[in-house]
């Protein structure tokens, strides 16, 4: 096991903490899925330390001013009512933003984050959707291909935030086991 909490916290700049208690989270989480391979979790670090710099799910920073110009009534997050975009707004290991992925990853996981957005915030469930986001969007097929770019795109949709992720994604594949 080359991803070791020592290793993610010194490769991400991390609290040490932080990694010991969210990892194995993400982990299981990848595993009860069936997508928990060494590139998946490089895939898995990558993205959540270019997410958050503390190792944890957060709530995306910003005012209601923000979060009404940024999301409010945009149909294709499903925010169609007033106060949505402050509502819906990005929360967990990945963000889940807009009333529809609320809805859509609650029923995955279970619990109504539609009702309850801050649950998103619960380490665990925020586990469970990382893995989710990943199995849907074939993230792990990607990532055992080597296809970085695509991975961070397949996550995020765009190249923002590709600089931290790629500093992340260098020191981990070269703790990955030579192949051949």
């Amino acid at each position: 096991m080359p991803f070791t909490a020592d290793v993610i916290a010194t490769t991400l700049h991390a609290p040490l903490a932080n990694v010991e208690k969210h990892w194995p989270l993400v982990v299981e989480a990848l595993s009860a899925l069936k997508i928990l391979d060494l590139t998946t979790e490089v895939a898995a670090i990558a993205t959540i330390g270019a997410e958050s710099y503390l190792f944890a799910p957060e709530r995306e920073q910003g005012s209601d001013a923000y979060f009404r110009r940024m999301y409010e009534f945009k149909r294709a997050l499903g925010n169609t009512e007033p106060g949505d975009g402050a509502k819906y707004c990005g929360r967990g290991f990945i963000p889940v933003l807009g009333k529809a992925e609320y809805a859509r990853f609650g029923k995955l996981v279970g619990v109504d984050l539609v009702e309850d957005p801050d649950r998103a915030l619960e380490p665990a469930l925020a586990a469970r959707i990382l893995a989710y986001d990943f199995m849907l969007k074939e993230v792990p097929k990607a990532a055992a291909e080597g296809e970085w770019v695509k991975v961070h795109r397949l996550v995020r949709s765009d190249l923002s935030g590709w600089k931290r992720f790629n500093g992340i994604l260098i020191p981990l594949l070269r703790l990955l086991p030579e192949q051949g």
